[in-house]
């Protein structure tokens, strides 16, 4: 049995829904890695045979994914509440999961796949057997990563995935399970998670009771707050009409990251090829029978076979020619610009050498491509990680020991990069003074506080600045 198989029967599963798109997230699969089967593997005909190559790659798929990650969620980045007390249990649970990390993780994988999702559960709850209460005191929350291949939407609409099943692949005692988990809305909007734990043998699932590793098979979360949390580019699916996944920043730009390759590999083999080229008869080629070996190395491309009935005097010819290095350098260099503009960044924010890869660091105005780019990007990554903060918020409260009011989540994105923090910090500034803005917008813009959090810093600062006036004026009274 296939996992597919079980979730149609159980669940109301359309593979449709991911068979749709699974050749195309196959290939994205295949230049994320940069060992596209079909395009880097190619053969050389060098007159006798055919030669196998493997073409070079600059790996852009990557690079890309990573650059977007990066700009996109930093250790700059932050998650406030209004309370301080839960902003520091909130902080708490973030070193312990290392929330930010896999957050810049997911936001990298949907932006290489198309689409990530991060799944919350918590362990150590203690059934009581009484079908009435948990024990909760030793509860841990849990955050993992699920990729594009694990996802199984089962309800969705325009705006988001509703109803959802994950797959994970673990090994206990040396054996293979998969592990299911089934998100469904019953009828009083409350989210349910149906546990599953197969037994995987050459990819046939046997279900087996969840029982064994202590997985309550059923958990009702008592709430409509999802503990999953959809990872996927703000970007127009446009392969495919009402489908939940997303699409990745280099999906129509597959010719460009070929044509960046192919020059790249140019580069590469000029200095293997481009010396001198060899062009010898095919009587060269007959095999020694006194030294059991062939002329030349048939499968070296710098030397081609020409066809019978050539003269003694053209038995071999060489062919040299100067080297093209800072031509392909330049076309390189064009392809890379024509990359880069394709995935948002704008132009010249790639750069070859002709040794290294450089991407552009200086600051990017506001009305750039790249800006505007990122902070479209930026809407539907923050609805994402507010749903994920959400969920860690409700399972650590309701199931764990934590008590976070998470009425008031603000997320403030990194802007640094796009603009002068210290030259915004003194125009915000001269709008306090000139009565643009209150300190306490010049705060929530700054540092990123909410407006509680806001009011009580200034609250302090004028609390301390009166302390410090009062010692003043009676040190001038002692006086």
């Amino acid at each position: 049995m296939k996992l597919e198989s079980f979730l149609q029967k159980n669940y109301g599963y359309n593979p449709e829904t991911k068979d749709n798109i699974k050749a195309y997230i196959e290939q994205w699969k295949s230049w994320y890695r940069g060992n596209v089967r079909s395009f880097h593997n190619y053969y050389i005909y060098n007159g006798n045979k055919k030669v196998r190559q493997q073409r070079f790659t600059m790996n852009m798929a990557k690079e890309i994914s990573e650059d977007w990650s990066d700009i996109l969620w930093s250790e700059k980045c932050k998650i406030s509440f209004k309370n301080e007390k839960s902003q520091n249990e909130f902080d708490e649970i973030v070193n312990d999961l290392d929330l930010y990390t896999q957050i810049n993780q997911s936001i990298e994988k949907s932006g290489a796949l198309g689409t990530c999702a991060i799944v919350t559960s918590v362990y150590d709850i203690i059934d009581n057997q009484d079908g009435m209460t948990l024990d909760v005191s030793e509860a841990k929350t849990r955050t993992d990563i699920v990729n594009v291949d694990q996802i199984y939407p089962l309800s969705w609409n325009n705006k988001e995935i509703t109803e959802c099943a994950f797959g994970s692949v673990e090994y206990f005692g040396g054996k293979k399970y998969v592990v299911c988990s089934v998100h469904k809305l019953n009828e009083q909007g409350n989210y349910v998670i149906y546990n599953h734990l197969f037994e995987d043998n050459n990819s046939n699932l046997t279900e087996i009771t969840t029982e064994q590793d202590n997985t309550l098979q059923v958990f009702d979360t008592g709430n409509n707050i999802k503990w999953f949390s959809i990872f996927k580019p703000l970007l127009t699916n446009n392969l495919f009409d009402n489908n939940p996944f997303g699409i990745p920043h280099f999906a129509n730009a597959i010719d460009s990251l070929k044509n960046v390759d192919i020059c790249f590999d140019a580069i590469k083999h000029e200095v293997n090829t481009g010396r001198r080229r060899i062009f010898a008869s095919s009587e060269m080629f007959n095999f020694d029978a006194g030294e059991q070996r062939f002329t030349f190395d048939e499968n070296d491309v710098s030397i081609y076979q020409l066809p019978k009935g050539q003269n003694s005097q053209d038995m071999l010819q060489a062919e040299s020619s100067e080297f093209r290095t800072a031509s392909l350098i330049d076309t390189l260099n064009n392809q890379l610009n024509i990359l880069g503009n394709k995935v948002g960044f704008g132009e010249n924010h790639y750069h070859f050498d002709g040794q290294t890869l450089s991407t552009a660091t200086a600051v990017v105005s506001s009305n750039s491509k790249m800006f505007r780019r990122k902070k479209k990007l930026e809407i539907g990554y923050e609805s994402a990680i507010y749903d994920l903060v959400n969920a860690i918020c409700y399972a650590s409260t309701k199931f764990g020991k934590y008590n976070i009011d998470a009425s008031d989540i603000v997320i403030q994105f990194d802007d640094s990069i796009i603009e002068d923090k210290e030259a915004e910090s003194i125009r915000a500034s001269r709008e306090v003074s000139q009565g643009l803005i209150s300190k306490v917008e010049y705060r929530m813009k700054i540092f990123g506080e909410t407006e509680e959090i806001a009011r009580q810093k200034l609250k302090e600062v004028e609390e301390e600045a009166s302390s410090v006036d009062n010692l003043l004026n009676e040190d001038t009274n002692n006086s």
